[in-house]
């Protein structure tokens, strides 16, 4: 029986593998050209003295636009924020000082966003988080790839930064699951809202689509605002989807192993739909790339290491493809499956307690 799951895990293994190999093709990625429609590039900050500065400069910095305006929300930040954004002057630049906190139903990056949205008029809105350092030409080649392809939105996924061990194990989970689970080719063509991919770090709408749909309103309460702005996209039968931004952009989410946890646990309780959905989630990925490793306690030692090697070949060839480090870390993916099991128990726990918070804001919502 055991040798019989084993085996059923190793082939299901090894078709993600594969499917994630193939998927790689699909990831549209396309060269900058000038663009000369009018571009609000719009960045929610509260308490990121420490990144503010080189995201707003290299948004800034952008080339190919000729006719852009950076707008910088500093959210009622208690650190030097607003300090650091005094040090940078340009006509393209305006910053807003907000002290007002969420109103009841809100958090606080929908309404940072929304009202960063209604204090621009442009015919793009490019969403960016302050740990995001954009490339010299991102914004032009994101834009052209929604001409090209006729979409609506586009988010493209920058390379995550993972320094630390924990960071190394976590981080490139985060491509790896949409680049071995979602179709992207069928995705790119679907108005299906169960196959958004979307990266609320670095996103770009047509603004009248954006407006069109409700917005941030429209989501006010969602922890996930990105997959759930393109999934009312979708739902409208507006065009979406990720692409390529490994070139475009770079984004260090966390500097401590505290902060990745803290995050991850502010969010992940929603992922899979509910309760129910996190164990069918969670139960499938240590069915799929754990459960086979007591073959080597139970005598199936060659199934489990075909088993294991799928894992890490899948992860690996993510890995080449997003510019993240390859070895050793693509030989822990067991261990990066079962520690993002343990961050979902985490967010679970601090869901149902009430204790969960971000930015020194409680976020729990039904």
């Amino acid at each position: 029986m055991v040798s019989s799951l084993i085996l059923i895990a190793t082939v299901i293994t090894w078709l993600l593998t594969l499917h994630s190999i193939l998927n790689q093709r699909f990831l549209i990625s396309e060269p900058p050209e000038v663009v000369s429609d009018s571009i609000a590039i719009l960045i929610p900050a509260r308490n990121e003295e420490l990144v503010i500065g080189g995201a707003v400069s290299a948004a800034l910095g952008q080339g190919l636009l000729t006719n852009f305006r950076v707008y910088v929300l500093d959210d009622d930040s208690t650190d030097g924020t607003a300090h650091e954004l005094t040090h940078i002057s340009s006509a393209n630049l305006t910053v807003i000082s907000s002290k007002v906190e969420p109103p009841s139903g809100w958090l606080g990056k929908p309404f940072a966003c929304h009202r960063l949205a209604q204090s621009a008029d442009a015919k793009y809105l490019v969403f960016l988080d302050s740990d995001v350092t954009l490339g010299p030409s991102a914004i032009a080649s994101a834009i052209k790839a929604m001409q090209k392809y006729d979409l609506k939105l586009v988010s493209p996924y920058p390379k995550q930064i993972a320094n630390g061990l924990l960071n190394r194990f976590i981080q490139p989970l985060l491509q790896w699951s949409w680049l071995t689970t979602v179709p992207l080719s069928f995705a790119r063509r679907s108005k299906r809202p169960s196959l958004a991919v979307a990266n609320g770090q670095f996103l770009i709408c047509d603004a009248a689509a954006y407006r069109s749909v409700g917005g941030h309103e429209a989501i006010k309460s969602e922890v996930f605002d990105d997959i759930e702005l393109l999934r009312l996209f979708l739902r409208a039968g507006l065009a979406g989807t990720v692409i390529d931004g490994t070139e475009l952009a770079t984004c260090h989410m966390y500097r401590t192993n505290q902060e990745l946890v803290s995050g991850y646990a502010k969010s992940l309780w929603q992922a899979f739909g509910g309760w129910m959905g996190s164990v069918a989630t969670l139960g499938f990925l240590s069915f799929v790339y754990i459960f086979p490793l007591i073959g080597f306690s139970t005598g199936q030692i060659r199934l489990a290491t075909f088993a294991y090697l799928g894992g890490v070949i899948g992860r690996a060839f993510c890995a080449q493809k997003t510019k993240s480090r390859i070895l050793p870390d693509a030989l822990g993916h067991p261990i990066s499956v079962a520690l993002f099991v343990w961050l979902n128990v985490v967010s679970w726990q601090r869901h149902l307690r009430g204790t969960i918070t971000w930015k020194d804001r409680n976020i729990n919502v039904s």
